[in-house]
């Protein structure tokens, strides 16, 4: 598992990318769905889930994620400011062709989220058209991938594959470029859920007291427009990010987290920038329960938390059945990275890495 990281340094973007490595692996898989996920039949599809999450058998499978790395652009603000688009790089579900052409320049920010169960067993497929002749970089922190290259070439495609060995939330990305493909918007969330819980909702890990009812994967990044304008010639030295992004989107536009009074929220948090935000809660306080995938011996109650970049971090809350504003309880950037684009922006405040919880 990953260790706890320091604060990302985004001028050290400009160190030579990695060397030019290919690899393919073969994987038999059942036929996709629209996640581009395979698997074998769910035991609830069987009938196999009785009363409760320790009537339900442990099923494995395995399961074939095919992705393809492009570009395309992200709209932050699709009601506040509809013509602001920023080009981006991404990941996308792999479509028909096997050369991607049929997804191509249609990235997403973030990737979509990626989920296996306990005990199946992985493989992560992915093809590069990322523009110009660049190297991809993949990788999951904290997944203990097969041995064997994690770089794939242009127009080529690798196979990486593990065994969902434990639960948790963690981040895959790609660091090609010294990070520069980061910093465009490769990276997305990948969950492992319990054997007894397949399905959620249920239990964030093994133990029953991280139980919950609503799932909320937040992936935490940030935007500086003048760098993804043009990212082979930008000096990282002068990179500033003005948008500060939930789940790809920056406030007002961002998704309210609907859940109803004493319902329990899972908040997986997914720092994908290179800073570390804490993210503070306000009118009620989160459960803590495990950082990087790792269950904490000790969880323990906050109503702010730092997440490393790159790190991840799991916690649950109980919705107050009082006290919450006229759109919920509000969940922002401690820091203040509560504003969009420049001062003098029709849209500049409130706006940025924040957004509500509750009914």
């Amino acid at each position: 598992m990953r260790k706890r990281t320091k604060q990302r340094n985004p001028k050290i973007l400009a160190l030579p990318a990695a060397a030019l490595v290919l690899a393919a692996l073969a994987t038999a898989a059942r036929a996709p769905d629209s996640s581009g996920r395979t698997t074998a039949p769910s035991p609830h599809a069987r009938g196999a889930r009785a009363a409760g999450p320790a009537a339900v058998a442990a099923v494995t499978a395995t399961v074939s994620i095919d992705l393809c790395a492009t570009d395309g652009s992200l709209t932050p603000l699709p009601t506040a400011r509809p013509g602001l688009t920023i080009p981006i790089w991404g990941f996308v579900a792999k479509g028909v062709a096997a050369d991607c052409s049929d997804v191509a320049h249609t990235a997403t920010l973030p990737g979509p989220v990626l989920s296996a169960n306990e005990g199946d067993v992985v493989t992560i497929n992915v093809t590069n058209v990322l523009p110009g002749s660049r190297t991809l970089t993949f990788e999951a922190p904290g997944i203990d991938f097969a041995a064997g290259p994690m770089d794939v070439a242009p127009g080529a495609t690798l196979s990486r594959s593990f065994t969902a060995s434990a639960p948790g939330t963690y981040l895959y990305e790609s660091s090609g470029e010294a990070g520069r493909q980061t910093a465009m918007g490769l990276y997305g969330a990948l969950i492992v859920r319990p054997a007894a819980c397949p399905i959620p909702p249920c239990r964030a890990y093994d133990s029953p007291s991280t139980e919950y009812d609503v799932d909320a994967p937040l992936v935490l990044s940030a935007l500086d427009p003048s760098f993804n304008a043009n990212p082979d010639t930008f000096d990282m030295n002068g990179y500033d990010a003005t948008y500060w992004l939930i789940n790809g989107r920056a406030y007002p536009d961002t998704a309210k987290i609907t859940a109803a009074a004493g319902t329990r929220v899972l908040l997986r948090y997914l720092n994908a920038g290179f800073d570390n935000p804490t993210m503070m809660l306000l009118g009620m306080h989160e459960r803590v329960l495990a950082r990087d995938a790792n269950l904490l011996k000790s969880p323990f109650d906050a109503d702010a938390e730092t997440i490393p970049a790159g790190a991840t971090e799991d916690a649950i809350v109980t919705v107050p059945g009082s006290g919450a504003g006229p759109n919920g309880f509000a969940l922002y950037n401690r820091q203040l990275h509560v504003t969009n684009g420049t001062f003098g922006d029709p849209a500049y405040s409130p706006g940025g890495m924040m957004t509500f919880l509750g009914p």
